[in-house]
Formats: structure tokens, sequence, C-alpha cells
């Protein structure tokens, strides 16, 4: 009886998280919040109903195996440092506990681990998401670090050829925004890039980069005539040393980094905060 009990929970399960993503288009945001709000639902619901076939816990239990089971991916990336996607599950899971309690506390105890939860999940919508991606990007929620030198010399050719090391960058604010031609998501980054780069053009205290990484698959000058294609103007130039990127601990693209006038990379992450940061330090100068 529980095994066939697993199984028609499982499935239930199932067709709720194929519903939820299709209903949120698999955007994370609106998935987690749905999440955790249906499997409340729907743990008070099972219990509620197959509670008294079965014993309350051993439904608890069945609720909690059977979302497992779908998730084991999520999990087994976790595992290998694959965090994204991991706080929507421990979030979802704890939503089948706040129903169980639910049930089982007396009132109004029994509302604190949703209320709780609904707060975790609204936090998560709003920012939670946004720093969490930013971490397992990055390495740090915002971006900002703790100042260090550059674990790399820096050489890069620009398009005349002229070789751009450390030296070009004493006492100026950097900006070195790292992508490859074949990024599309470092495209679609490129008007923040520009603008930036149209702000502070002007003044001498602030180098602006685009820093490619180049791969076989480019050809001569590809780095600086897809640039222009684009209708951007910014600064261009490719890294002398084509693992250059890995060794300044580039794991995704693109990856922006800001240099303060002491040479101390401040911010690592993506643009936005990158500009934030630019901006932060002129103004206290």
């Amino acid at each position: 009886m529980k095994f066939k009990l697993l199984v028609k929970i499982a499935i239930l399960s199932f067709l709720l998280l194929t519903i939820i993503a299709m209903v949120s288009n698999a955007n994370i945001l609106y998935n987690s919040v749905i999440r955790f709000v249906v499997f409340f639902y729907f743990t008070i619901y099972c219990i509620k109903i197959l509670g008294k076939q079965e014993d309350e816990w051993s439904v608890f239990l069945i609720l909690v195996i059977s979302y497992c089971l779908p998730q084991t991916v999520t999990v087994y990336g976790y595992i290998l440092g694959n965090l994204w996607s991991f706080p929507m599950f421990l979030l979802s899971l704890f939503s089948i506990v706040s129903g169980f309690i639910y049930l089982k506390w007396k009132s109004p105890l029994n509302i604190l681990p949703f209320l709780l939860g609904a707060f975790l999940a609204t936090f998560m919508f709003f920012q939670g998401w946004d720093y969490w991606i930013h971490k397992d990007l990055y390495g740090t929620f915002t971006g900002r670090t703790n100042n260090y030198n550059p674990p790399a010399k820096f050489e890069a050719f620009n398009e005349k050829k002229d070789l751009i090391t450390e030296t070009d960058f004493n006492n100026k604010i950097v900006l070195l925004d790292f992508w490859y031609t074949g990024c599309g998501v470092c495209f679609q980054k490129f008007p923040q890039l520009q603008s930036v780069y149209e702000r502070y053009k002007q003044d001498s205290s602030v180098v602006i980069l685009a820093v490619d990484r180049p791969v076989e698959e480019d050809k001569p000058n590809e780095a600086f005539e897809v640039i222009k294609e684009e209708g951007h103007n910014f600064p261009v130039v490719i890294t002398k040393d084509a693992d250059l990127a890995e060794k300044w601990g580039v794991k995704g693209y693109p990856t922006t980094f800001v240099i303060n006038p002491n040479g101390q990379i401040v911010y690592k992450g993506d643009i936005a905060g990158a500009v934030r940061m630019v901006d932060e330090l002129k103004s206290a100068k």
C-alpha cells in the first residue's frame, strides 16, 4: 500500500513541478514562489485526504521522498558545486515541512513556519536570487572583494598591436570586462559597457577595456571587428596569454573586474555592479 502511495504522490509531484515550470515560463523568480505556495497546500491536501488511510507521518515522509526523487539532479549538482538552483529545492522542501507543521501544531504557532518560508520566498524573489546567482557565478554575493593584487600579470594587445600592461593602470580606476567572441551574454551586456565608457571616456583617471579571451576559431582582428559591427567604440584588447582570464579566476563570461588606483582588485562580478563601483571610487576621490 505504501509503495502505491509513494508512486501516486510522486506522479502528482512531478505533474505539479511540470505545470509550475510551464506557468512560470521556467523563470526562477516566479517558479520558486509558486512552488512554495503550491507544495504547502499540496501537503495539507495529501495529509488530510490520505492520512485517513495511512499514518500521517508516513504520508509526510512519502511527500518528502516523492519531491526529492525528481530533484536528485539538483542535489547532485550542488555536490559538484553547481549552486544556482539549490535554494529553490530547499525552499520547496521547507514548504512541505511547513504544511505538515500547520496540521500538527496548535494555532497560532502552526502558521509561523509558513510565514518564515513566505518571508524567505519573498526575499529571494526581490533580491535574494540576484545575490545567490552572483555568488554562484563570481564567488561573492555583491561582487565586492577584499582588496587583493591581481593574481597574474596583465598583458594585452590593442588594435594597433600596442602592449597594454599594469603600468598603464598606475593611479587609475580600471574596469576590465573579460569576454570572448562566441559569448552571446557578453554581447547582451555590451550596451552597459558602452554607456559607462561614454560617461568616462574624457576622464584620464578612468580606464575601461573590453578584454577578449582569444579562442582558436577567431580570425585575425575578429575581436575588434565584431565590436565595431555592433556599433560600439569602447577600447578592446586581446590578452597576450590565452589563459589569463582563468588565472584571474574567471569561471564564466562575461566577468568584470574593477581595480582601484592602488592597483588592487576591489570588485569581481557583473557589469552593473562594476559600474556602481567605478562611480563610487570616482566619488571618493
